[in-house]
């Protein structure tokens, strides 16, 4: 499944929602972009937890991601972000279980382009959430953003190139992920750099295309301030290890 069938997937599930009942939604208490602006470290580590996915080709159908969030949960991971669309074999139970286990902020790591997504990823226990400003207009985007801090949740706004910046709102609360990949699927960390050191440095930045080594760690620090990790943990046997090595 490409990325644009996982938008075409994100926009037929909005078609049939309806209008979503927010009376019993509490907003967020964890605060995504407070944790990896303050981590001890240089460059805080967002870990992605996911049963599949398409760009990079890796599955984990068996993997309980529940019980590896809750390993992850005991290192300084600075979040996790956990993939709940088809398009990565998750769901929203994933999202649910998976934030009621964990005190580290959780992203709700889909596409979103609608309101109603935003309360459902915020019942299901979301503390941020992606917008991908490619695929919206400026005041759909603005519309998010706003909705989102006032559940208490933090825009991660997902830009891949100077055209999506100038769009959208650069401003705290909103954290800036710079989705540049190569062809491969993971992180093409040179126009990462470029277009990171675009955004100005009281923003939080998140390098969203995943590094794929410690050095491609090493490369992006000074340039975002977080790096997001996924097959790297989830083909490993000792995940926190990893997670270690990255912020070593």
């Amino acid at each position: 499944m490409t990325r644009h069938a996982w938008l075409q997937e994100k926009r037929s599930q909005v078609s049939s929602l309806g209008e979503v009942a927010t009376n019993d939604i509490v907003p967020s208490r964890r605060d995504f972009a407070q944790f990896i602006a303050s981590q001890r470290t240089e460059l805080g580590v967002v870990a992605r937890l996911k049963r599949a996915d398409p760009l990079t080709g890796g599955q984990w159908p068996d993997r309980d991601l529940q019980a590896l969030a809750g390993e992850l949960d005991e290192t300084d991971v600075g979040a996790l972000a956990i993939c709940p669309a088809a398009h990565h074999g998750g769901a929203i139970t994933d999202l649910d279980a998976i934030t009621r286990a964990v005190t580290a902020p959780v992203l709700c790591d889909d596409l979103f382009v609608a309101e109603a997504q935003l309360y459902l990823g915020r019942r299901a226990g979301a503390d941020a959430v992606r917008i991908p400003v490619s695929e919206l207009d400026a005041a759909t985007i603005e519309r998010l953003a706003d909705i989102a801090v006032s559940l208490h949740m933090t825009p991660l706004l997902e830009v891949g190139d100077e055209g999506d910046l100038e769009v959208a709102p650069i401003q705290a609360p909103n954290v800036i992920g710079v989705d540049c990949a190569g062809e491969d699927g993971f992180v093409d960390v040179e126009r990462t750099v470029r277009l990171a050191d675009r955004v100005a440095r009281h923003v939080v930045v998140v390098a969203l295309a995943e590094i794929r080594s410690v050095a491609e760690a090493r490369r992006l620090s000074g340039h975002v301030d977080a790096v997001v990790v996924g097959d790297l943990l989830l083909d490993s046997d000792e995940p926190q290890a990893v997670i270690a090595e990255l912020l070593g």
